[in-house]
């Protein structure tokens, strides 16, 4: 089966595939050795196992033979369990030899969660295996998980931003975030305004991974109608930059608790979602897959489940039909951003 991933936001594009751009103003190699490597794997499956399992249930080991049956010399580490009375309650983790995500190998597992499951969760990161997680509540918080495990590639001692920036940024009153040039929505809420500029004060030089992939969200700062500065925020959440500091590929990592795409969905209409598509749409006839009292809306897929949306946040999976249906996201939103996946037409 032909697989095509598309990764595709509201108003815009995430860009898979980030490139390391090296340590630059490093001295220290935080490169993670094999002792490292499985002290963070232990330390994952200890985290994951708890929200599999109670007291005196044991975990049952899934072979990988139950999910895939080719390309075992393409994976590097591989591990999957459920609890032995939850049979529902499972998680695997998996780390291809050339990438955190390569297609040809990740599809077994992907399907094997879709077919499984109306709703699943799962973690893509270059710092981890690809996790695929399903439990009751479907309510794993990854970053929790990860940080607890991540604590060696801290970033305490990076640089802060400079106080003179600090200084002038604090005197926000309004940010308008933008995206591409087009405005999203307004923060005057002194609260929220709080909230903000003391993220921006935690964040620390380049961060965990140095990654060199682009800001894509600007928050314009003012004070009393007058701009001060611009901070670029970046998709994940958890990279930022005043735009008067912005040099290559430099960012500050975030260090506090603060997830920017959250406060960006909260004030705005953006959602923060991927759509992974399988399959060849070219050759495959239109399908009805929901309908609501002013449209009807079509996909070319000859397997309605071999489209999947991601909502990042709480990196929920399921398929697309399953989030119209039961309201996670709207159709018309879907089409608009998504015209070659989602095809609407007038009812």
């Amino acid at each position: 089966m032909k697989r095509t991933i598309l990764t595709i936001f509201l108003f815009g594009v995430m860009i898979l595939g980030v490139v390391g751009c090296g340590k630059k103003d490093q001295d220290v190699d935080n490169t993670p050795t094999e002792a490292d490597n499985k002290e963070l794997i232990q330390c994952l499956e200890n985290q994951l196992e708890s929200y599999l399992s109670q007291e005196q249930d044991g975990l049952i080991e899934i072979p990988l033979s139950a999910i895939k049956s080719s390309d075992e010399e393409k994976i590097d580490y591989y591990k999957g369990v459920y609890a032995g009375n939850q049979p529902n309650n499972i998680y695997v983790m998996v780390f291809p030899k050339n990438g955190t995500y390569e297609s040809s190998v990740m599809k077994d597992f992907d399907e094997y969660f879709y077919n499984k499951f109306s709703v699943y969760q799962m973690y893509e990161s270059p710092l981890t295996p690809t996790i695929y997680i399903h439990s009751q509540d479907n309510d794993v918080d990854f970053k929790e998980v990860v940080n607890k495990c991540m604590v060696k590639n801290a970033t305490d001692d990076g640089k802060t931003i400079p106080k003179k920036t600090l200084n002038k940024i604090n005197n926000t009153t309004k940010i308008v975030i933008e995206f591409n040039q087009e405005e999203l929505g307004i923060i005057d809420d002194k609260d929220t305004l709080k909230e903000v500029l003391n993220t921006i004060s935690s964040s620390k030089k380049y961060g965990d991974a140095f990654l060199c992939d682009g800001n894509s969200f600007q928050f314009k700062m003012y004070d009393n109608g007058k701009l001060i500065d611009t901070i670029d925020v970046w998709s994940d959440g958890k990279r930022v930059i005043p735009a008067s500091l912005h040099k290559g590929c430099s960012y500050y990592s975030i260090s506090n608790d603060i997830d920017l795409r959250k406060i960006i969905e909260e004030n705005t209409n953006y959602v923060f979602y991927s759509i992974l598509a399988y399959g060849d749409f070219n050759n495959s006839n239109e399908q009805l897959i929901y309908k609501d009292h002013k449209n009807s809306y079509y996909i070319k897929s000859d397997n309605p489940n071999e489209i999947l949306i991601k909502f990042m946040l709480t990196n929920q999976t399921m398929t697309l039909k399953y989030a119209l249906e039961n309201k996670y996201i709207s159709g018309e939103k879907v089409a608009a951003e998504n015209p070659e996946i989602l095809i609407k037409k007038i009812s």
